[in-house]
């Protein structure tokens, strides 16, 4: 089974979350007397709070280890538990603290680390930890029965849990687990632990410490209806490199038909059995895997995938929901930024980006911050975005700019809205909603097509109320960041590059960005605003063969597609330099992206310099053009 999940899952892969639901401290109250006793026997479901009798998940022994409802521990002895990352649990109690893991037989006592035989686990939904080291840590004793196995704690109940205590211990009494925005269900994973979870929910995995098991439900869209094979065709896009079927076949389970396919790896030596079926409009797949020498290992995970129900029966009391969409939106924290947003159920976080950036089919969210310097307004910025966007674009390729004060959570703010084009034909919205609080200024930018204005402007009025910018917290976690953006009344700058290899210089605009910088490497290669400088050193030409290798690719079968016409081709001199100056257009690729490329050819010692300037029709305004045309001028040869 591909563990990328193939190129279909690669944006729904977000970050890896153990979802366990809270419950409430009212349901497992303890005595709050300060003295406390608690007694248990393995296998029965009756526990003892100083005399008070209730019912939770039976304690159990193994590899020596008593394994009891981490409910027992934070209730009798008061202590406050925080999940950490998804998959850690530390407990405080008055100045002790034990840090746990899933799956991790490591336990830290204030910093200490400790080896445990067991690790701790989730069965039918309670969290099961071993008992004497963390009870121990809170100086507790404990006496065990020999007669009749009941264990007994005698300890003292924390003096603060810092706030209250919480449990992650809802789950008692569920025996199955669904996700009712997906829309499905099936009996809880015995033995495994929750360890991923995308944010829509299209993508769920269970495991072992180990990794030798794994049960992953993944939701797909699906328009339209799938014959048998389509659906196995599906399944198929899941397998790795190294996988191959050893059985397919249609399976029926109740009222329900399943596409099915067993299959096992060469490499990680895993059986895999895979399930599909389709449910309306979309197509759920139900994958168990086992680490085994013998297919027959997959044989008791029969009964689950047998459980699973394309539907979720919200009146089901032994089914936990694990949902993330609450009323068709889910809640986005970025904890690194201070940043929070609640976005519709078919939106995602991009985790590779470095700052929150989410997206949908349609449209796209980005949250940055800068430092605002001295004297520096909101006025002031949106009135320099203007103008810079201004001398960027022609006319007749940016349409519709406005400002207007719009109100934010946080404050007043500003949004600057714009549409633009590189074509004449595709036009893209932006809205910049541009908020100033403290040292910082923000920006919430927000993208789509102009043909979706509707529903994306519907969009954008709904998300942007929910925006919550903690500017506390990033006053006080973030230093100076420089705007590394250049408007336009800011771009005089110039620095000036040589090359001792090819014997030229050249002074360009600071502001340009270079991706090969290296000026004595025989290609250099910068980007600006709506173009491109590139130099080569070519030595298998002359200079004056040039002109002649343009126009043969413009009447060229490729020259043609591309629409190229030679506008230029002239002997001209700079700084006392002899050059031939070749002037082409092109539209570029199926977006048609009209594009100019001027050419200086220079003859020297060994082959040619060929520098090489670009500049898109939308982007070909006089401030642009003059900027180019300053930089061809400053090129001088030794």
């Amino acid at each position: 089974m591909n563990h990328s999940l193939t190129k279909k899952m690669v944006a729904l892969l977000m970050a890896v979350l153990l979802v366990i639901a809270l419950l409430p401290a009212a349901a497992f109250a303890a005595d709050t007397a300060s003295s406390v006793e608690v007694k248990l026997t393995p296998g029965k479901e009756t526990v003892s709070i100083n005399g008070k009798a209730t019912v939770v998940q039976a304690p159990y022994v193994a590899s020596g280890t008593t394994m009891v409802p981490l409910k027992i521990i934070t209730n009798a002895f008061g202590a406050a538990l925080k999940l950490e990352n998804g998959n850690g649990i530390t407990l405080t109690y008055n100045d002790r603290k034990v840090e746990l893991t899933f799956g991790s037989k490591t336990v830290k006592v204030n910093g200490v680390s400790k080896t445990v035989a067991v690790a701790p686990v989730v069965i039918k939904g309670s969290t099961m930890v071993p008992l004497r080291v963390i009870v121990e840590a809170f100086g507790a004793k404990i006496s065990i029965d020999k007669k009749t196995s009941e264990v007994t704690i005698k300890g003292v109940r924390a003096q603060s849990t810092g706030g209250g205590s919480t449990t992650i211990d809802s789950d008692y009494g569920k025996t199955k687990v669904g996700d009712s925005y997906q829309g499905w269900s099936l009996n809880y994973p015995a033995a495994l632990v929750q360890v991923e979870q995308s944010d829509s929910g299209d993508y769920v995995r269970w495991a072992d410490a180990k990794e030798d098991a794994q049960v992953i439900i993944l939701t797909e869209p699906m328009e339209n209806e799938l014959s048998s094979s389509e659906q196995r065709e599906e399944l198929f896009l899941y397998f790795d490199t190294d996988e191959y079927s050893l059985d397919e076949r249609t399976v029926k389970v109740g009222n329900y038909s399943f596409e099915k396919i067993v299959a096992r790896t060469k490499d990680s030596k895993m059986f895999y059995e895979y399930r599909g079926i389709q449910q309306g409009e979309k197509f759920y797949i139900i994958i168990v895997g086992v680490k085994a020498t013998d297919k027959s290992a997959l044989n008791g995970y029969q009964a689950l995938l047998d459980s699973f129900q394309p539907s979720f029966e919200k009146n089901d009391k032994a089914l936990k929901d694990i949902t993330k969409v609450k009323d068709g939106f889910i809640s986005y924290a970025d904890e690194d930024y201070g940043f929070a947003v609640k976005l519709p159920a078919s939106w995602y976080k991009d985790n590779e980006s470095d700052e929150p950036y989410y997206f949908s089919k349609d449209d796209d969210l980005e949250f940055s911050f800068t430092s605002l310097e001295e004297g520096d307004t909101l006025e002031k910025w949106a009135a320099r975005n203007e103008s810079t966007l201004k001398a960027d674009f022609v006319n007749g390729y940016l349409r519709n700019v406005s400002s207007a004060p719009i109100k934010l959570q946080d404050g007043n703010a500003i949004v600057f809205s714009y549409e633009l084009t590189f074509n004449q034909k595709d036009w893209y919205a932006y809205k910049e909603v541009m908020f100033v609080s403290g040292s910082y200024k923000y920006v919430i930018t927000y993208g789509y097509e102009a043909s979706t204005a509707l529903s994306s402007s519907l969009s954008f009025n709904q998300i942007i109320g929910s925006i919550d910018i903690d500017t506390g917290f990033i006053d006080n976690n973030f230093g100076y960041k420089q705007d590394t953006s250049t408007s336009a009344d800011n771009r005089d700058g110039r620095v000036t590059k040589r090359s001792s290899a090819y014997g030229y210089s050249i002074e360009l605009p600071t502001f340009w960005y270079g991706y090969s910088k290296d000026f004595n490497a025989e290609e250099v290669m910068y980007n600006y605003q709506g173009g491109f400088m590139n130099i080569l050193y070519l030595d298998d030409i002359q200079a004056s063969d040039y002109p002649q290798a343009v126009q043969q690719y413009a009447n060229s079968a490729d020259g043609i597609k591309a629409e190229a016409k030679v506008l230029e081709s002239t002997n001209v001199t700079i700084n006392g330099k002899s050059a031939y100056k070749i002037a082409l257009h092109t539209k570029v690729d199926i977006l048609e992206l009209g594009r100019t490329e001027y050419a200086y050819v220079f003859d020297t010692v060994g082959g040619v310099v060929l520098f090489v300037f670009s500049i898109n029709d939308a982007n070909a305004t006089e401030s642009n053009l003059k900027r180019m045309e300053e930089t061809v001028q400053s090129i001088r040869f030794n």
